[in-house]
């Protein structure tokens, strides 16, 4: 006869539920703690401000008696600054909410999961827009003719060049549409929902094959599955980011209402297609900063795999370490994520970087400006951060909470800073970070 084992006393038995709910989601967000943009309140149309960009050119050595220069001038630009917003949703059942009040009865509370959760989502969004250009593009289209198959190829992460990891910053669940880089104007029928992301980062799969596109289009997130309009699209509507403030035209040549190609001020040096990297071009643009401007680089900033370019530079000349020769140590302080150093100049990464920049900024001198009108509330206008959703026979025992944050970054000083694009010899390591 059969004893009583765990099987047969199954109805019995518990579940041990541990008291705690594990994050799984890397919540840090390094470039934008990294700079604390000095902040200017906002209102009006735009924030203006004056450039001195030129000289009075009639200065001259003259002869005895002889002509001289006509009268100059000096030169100046305005500069025009506007405004980006930035919005979150929460929808929440009234069940959810009261069923998940107690902690005998949910692990969180849903209300407040949800509310913490989608700012800590929105820092999420804001640092990929300060690694970006501001055009609010996730990827480039990466076929010939990107219509008639559910699978999207993609390359050029963020808009930025470079074929490795297209998808890294679109998220499953997300609506996606293709943008004409020519025209701005969305293609049409070319919204789709993302099922998924496929784990070598070169592709997304859609719910529909999208109707029109071509090679190059960008990709942008859209509102919903029903827009038509570029309005409901992130494209031109992103926070200015990094690769916008620090560039010489490549992606932006019209800076706030200024034409970098004209007023070189403007300008950061840029090396392009930098290809392998070196110590010696470290320094010649630091050498190039010095006489431009006179700028000191204080902060260098790259991707993972850029920074494990230079410490494959300095192998040759690293001894291994450690208390005995018999337990040799061949690491760096990097392999704790601690900072490198390039002549004592901390060497930061940022996991939303571009893949193959670096950037050699003068932090100190540059004018670091976060023009901001809200820096982020609960939309409550009407008296309550969570609303009804619907109303009369369209109603529904459900509420919806808004977030807004509206705000743009900007340097006065671009010419302080360089960048490095084209870097090559990454050994990439593909890694989608939630």
């Amino acid at each position: 006869m059969a004893g009583a084992d765990t099987q047969t006393i199954d109805g019995i038995l518990k579940d041990f539920y541990e008291d705690f709910v594990a994050e799984q989601v890397n919540q840090k967000n390094p470039l934008k703690d990294l700079f604390k943009f000095e902040t200017e309140g906002f209102s009006g149309r735009e924030v203006v401000y004056t450039s001195h960009v030129s000289r009075n050119v009639s200065p001259m050595f003259v002869g005895e008696d002889s002509a001289f220069a006509d009268a100059g001038v000096q030169g100046h630009v305005n500069l025009r600054i506007g405004q980006r917003k930035l919005m979150g949703r929460i929808r929440l059942t009234w069940e959810a909410m009261q069923d998940s009040m107690s902690s005998k009865g949910a692990w969180k509370q849903a209300r407040r999961d949800e509310t913490n959760g989608l700012i800590n989502d929105l820092a999420r969004k804001q640092e990929y827009a300060l690694c970006s250009e501001g055009r609010g593009v996730l990827a480039l289209a990466d076929e010939a003719t990107p219509t008639g198959n559910t699978t999207l190829e993609l390359d050029a992460p963020g808009g930025i060049t470079g074929d490795a990891f297209g998808n890294r910053f679109v998220q499953e669940g997300m609506y996606v549409g293709l943008v004409n880089p020519a025209t701005g104007a969305l293609r049409a029928a070319s919204v789709r929902k993302v099922l998924a992301c496929n784990a070598d980062g070169t592709d997304v799969t859609l719910s529909a094959a999208p109707t029109n596109g071509a090679d190059n289009d960008y990709l942008v997130q859209a509102a919903n599955a029903d827009v038509t309009d570029v309005l409901d699209t992130s494209y031109e509507h992103a926070f200015w980011g990094m690769v916008a403030l620090v560039d010489d035209g490549t992606y932006r040549n019209n800076y706030f209402g200024v034409d970098r190609s004209i007023y070189p001020q403007y300008q950061s040096y840029v090396k392009a297609s930098t290809g392998a990297f070196s110590l010696d071009t470290l320094q010649q643009i630091s050498d190039i900063l010095d006489q431009k401007l006179g700028s000191k680089i204080d902060i260098l900033l790259s991707h993972h795999s850029t920074r494990r370019l230079y410490i494959d530079a300095l192998k040759a000349d690293r001894r291994y370490s450690g208390p005995s020769l018999q337990r040799p140590d061949g690491g760096t302080v990097a392999f704790t994520q601690g900072d490198l150093t390039m002549g004592e100049v901390p060497i930061k990464t940022i996991r939303d970087f571009p893949l193959d920049m670096m950037m050699l900024l003068d932090k100190a001198n540059s004018g670091w400006i976060c023009y901001d009108s809200e820096p982020g509330k609960w939309v409550d206008e009407d008296g309550s951060i969570l609303v009804r959703v619907g109303s009369g026979s369209s109603g529904r025992d459900s509420f919806e909470g808004w977030y807004r944050m509206r705000r743009q970054y900007h340097c006065r000083y671009p010419g302080y800073n360089a960048r490095m694009d084209g870097i090559t010899g990454q050994s990439l390591v593909v890694v989608r970070a939630p």
